[in-house]
């Protein structure tokens, strides 16, 4: 899913033949970090519509647990605050 957010980041993660983090093994490695933050900041600002964009993305029982979860961060959400749109890809 971050590879929806951060545009190559699946490329970069092949070449460096980097595993992205499981649930059994959570820990992602310090030169990989950045793009997280990055991925985590540009769907902070984009708000609801980033989320409802990414469930796009999920399949399966993952689809459902981000669904649950973004919609429970969705109706906690504060009034919206105008930001610029991010054209993703």
């Amino acid at each position: 899913m971050l590879g929806a957010i951060v545009p190559d980041l699946d490329q970069v993660v092949a070449a460096e033949q980097e595993n992205l983090p499981t649930p059994i093994s959570p820990i992602l490695r310090l030169h990989m970090r950045p793009a997280l933050l990055a991925g985590v900041a540009i769907v902070e600002r984009s708000g609801p519509e980033m989320l409802r964009m990414l469930r796009g993305h999920m399949m399966g029982e993952n689809r459902v647990r981000f669904s649950d979860a973004a919609e429970n961060m969705i109706a906690h959400a504060g009034p919206l605050r105008s930001s610029p749109q991010i054209q993703l890809n």
